[in-house]
């Protein structure tokens, strides 16, 4: 058991140094990143919410004196990809953006509704990034 000691501590340094280093919260690996796909920042709620008109299902974001417009939330490398694919074919310019969601009850929304969005309908897509959305605006 003696043995196992320094070993299991010199690790535990490593790490620990290591998310020093590179300016990382040790419990970072243990966060879901979501991706927000952001059309728009303001530094007016009128000009957001004027831009926001434009599109389905977009939510405003208050974000450190900015407000960011955002029309979908996902964590599915798939969904980000469709996502991604149907914006730009729609010409919709767009920056990922990630975000942290703490709300478990959201969580467990998104994963539920993002399972059905895998299914090859894009109309089921689309109304299942409305719904996310929804629930989005919902618990902010």
């Amino acid at each position: 058991m003696k043995k196992l000691i320094k070993p299991i501590f010199v690790l535990l340094l490593g790490i620990f140094l290591g998310y020093y280093i590179c300016d990382a919260k040790p419990l970072d690996i243990f966060i879901t990143k979501y991706k927000a796909f952001q059309v728009g920042v303001y530094t007016s709620l009128d000009a957001a919410t004027i831009y926001s008109t434009k599109y389905k299902n977009a939510t405003i974001i208050h974000d450190n004196e900015l407000y960011r417009v955002y029309v979908a939330i996902l964590k599915d490398k798939n969904n980000i990809e469709n996502m991604s694919k149907y914006l730009d074919s729609e010409g919709i310019d767009y920056y990922l953006k990630d975000i942290n969601i703490d709300d478990k009850n959201l969580k467990r929304l998104i994963n539920e509704y993002e399972n059905v969005m895998n299914s090859e309908s894009e109309i089921v897509f689309l109304e299942m990034n409305k719904l996310i959305m929804e629930k989005y605006k919902e618990s902010l």
